[in-house]
């Protein structure tokens, strides 16, 4: 047997075991743990085969040395003729790993197909999941009547926190409305105004980009719903009476077809906070009667036409072919008009245009 220099007192019958040293933590990732990589450096370092021997060699006991140079055996370390080379067992350990990692991502991928059905078989798509003061509600239909609901139901206030994605609907509005959570949520909110219910709305930017967004918002504005616009909102959020809150249930659900119902000390001591404080932080779009200057004179045939086209939220590049021009003469003729109008955002010219008549047919 050669002579090796000792990491710690030679064993009880007198052989030094191997010098261990330190091994990268990444070797416990292939299964390899301090009993194996003391009998796999030993079996390395001697050419060792018997498990006696080892045992000697590495410290361990005939128990644990049995375990670990069956377990090297196994993963392709140790052979009956002596150890393997070093870098073909561990490419060979790593070629296996990733081949199982790739038959459970194929297996789980499987499993993710079926996740639709397997969920159904615990609990109905549409059925509502109660947790104290909340209950999740499953599908758009279902919302579109909660959505509905809730509206129609309200007393005394309708706070919305408005922002994408929507549901594609077709109304009275437009063609290409947008709803706030569900089929018909302008429209509900239309009616509980026309009953003397105050409503107040924040709209994300990006929600006004959607076509028919702006248009709609613009008509609820005029019917007497108190509108601003922030540059973005956390979530969608409808909140009536203060007792009543209807939002997505994580940043990662689809809003369209799940909502979470709340009620009770959430709504009071968080959400409608988390509204209000928004509300400081939004811009009106909707300027107090006597705020913004009249504009000097009549307007321009083409004046009404580009105010129509900003309060339907069209972008520059829509306008510029509207108006046959080029996209940089558009946003110039913007910009003066909205200097004229005393308004700091298109959408804000739109409202106070429409609100004032200016947009009515000549």
């Amino acid at each position: 047997m050669p002579t090796l220099e000792p990491d710690r007192p030679p064993t009880e019958d007198g052989t030094a075991p191997v010098d261990l040293g330190s091994d990268p933590p990444e070797l416990s990732q292939l299964g390899l743990d301090d009993d194996m990589l003391r009998l796999y450096r030993a079996a390395l370092r001697t050419g060792a085969t018997a498990s006696g021997e080892l045992a000697a060699l590495s410290g361990l006991d005939p128990d644990r040395t049995e375990r670990g140079l069956a377990r090297l055996a196994a993963d392709g370390f140790l052979t009956a003729f002596g150890a393997v080379a070093p870098r073909a067992a561990l490419r060979t350990v790593v070629m296996r790993r990733m081949a199982e990692l790739a038959q459970r991502e194929a297996e789980l991928r499987t499993v993710d197909a079926m996740v639709d059905g397997l969920a159904d078989g615990l609990w109905p798509s549409d059925a509502r999941l109660p947790v104290g003061d909340a209950s999740l509600v499953v599908g758009t239909p279902e919302i579109a009547r909660l959505t509905t609901h809730l509206v129609m139901s309200a007393r005394h206030e309708v706070l919305v926190l408005d922002t994408p994605p929507y549901v594609q609907i077709g109304t009275r509005r437009s063609d290409v409305s947008s709803a706030h959570f569900s089929v018909g949520a302008d429209d509900d909110v239309d009616q509980a105004l026309a009953r003397g219910v105050v409503s107040r709305r924040i709209v994300s930017q990006d929600g006004l980009d959607t076509p028919g967004r702006a248009e709609g918002i613009l008509e609820l504005g005029g019917a007497g719903m108190t509108v601003r616009v922030r540059a973005t909102l956390p979530t969608k959020l409808l909140v009536v009476d203060r007792e009543t809150a209807l939002l997505p249930p994580s940043s990662s659900a689809d809003a369209t077809t799940t909502a979470l119902v709340l009620r009770g000390g959430v709504l009071a001591h968080v959400l409608v906070p988390l509204f209000e404080a928004l509300w400081d932080d939004a811009v009106p779009v909707v300027a107090p009667p006597g705020d913004a200057p009249h504009p000097d004179g009549a307007l321009t045939a083409e004046e009404r036409e580009l105010l129509t086209m900003l309060a339907a939220g069209l972008k520059d590049e829509a306008v510029a072919r509207h108006l046959d021009v080029h996209v940089a003469t558009a946003r110039r003729r913007i910009t003066a008009l909205l200097a004229r109008l005393g308004a700091s955002s298109r959408f804000q010219a739109g409202v106070q245009a429409a609100r004032r008549g200016w947009l009515a047919d000549s």
